[in-house]
């Protein structure tokens, strides 16, 4: 009697043991499934790569002054004088990507001598523009110099740094 209660108990732990290997068997197939599902899905979003396109951007198609003669490459903005509303947090300034170009564009503006961004746009395609965005703190009425920081990524699917630019320009804050 007592041999066939061991072989019982025998019989009960293999199975346990068996279940236990069956089950953590498929807990690792369905992470490799849940793994290469998501590395599938990622070739193909856009987002994948850190690249997160700006909903404000609206299509632009104007010209830019071509001021590098024959050159070929990115075409960036300039801006002159740029004049805003004190303490609006709301800004109308056109932030555009020229259609000719073959890379995105992020914007971060700062202020003066300031490393903080007050704004810091996503990627913008080209032929598209962010024409008003809001700023993270409103300025008092005065003049400062605006720095339009602009970066360049590839649109392969790497998201490869380009050039950029940093554009100053005269900010008027009127009243």
């Amino acid at each position: 009697m007592r041999n066939q209660d061991g072989n019982q108990k025998r019989s009960l732990r293999i199975a346990l043991l068996v279940t236990l290997a069956l089950a953590a068997a498929a807990l690792v197939i369905a992470g490799i499934a849940v793994f290469a599902y998501r590395a599938g899905q990622a070739g193909t979003d856009p987002n994948a790569k850190g690249v997160v396109i700006d909903e404000n951007a609206s299509e632009w198609n104007k010209d830019l002054e071509n001021l590098s003669g024959e050159q070929k490459g990115i075409q960036i903005p300039g801006y002159g004088e740029i004049t805003v509303r004190a303490e609006s947090s709301v800004w109308n300034i056109t932030l555009p990507n020229p259609e000719g170009n073959d890379c995105y564009f992020r914007y971060t503006i700062t202020i003066d001598d300031s490393e903080t961004p007050i704004y810091t746009s996503d990627y913008i395609e080209p032929g598209k523009a962010i024409t008003q965005f809001e700023v993270s703190e409103p300025l008092a009425a005065g003049d400062y110099s605006i720095y339009l920081n602009i970066a360049a990524y590839s649109m392969d699917g790497e998201n490869t740094r380009l050039n950029g630019a940093r554009v100053k320009a005269d900010l008027h804050v009127v009243p």
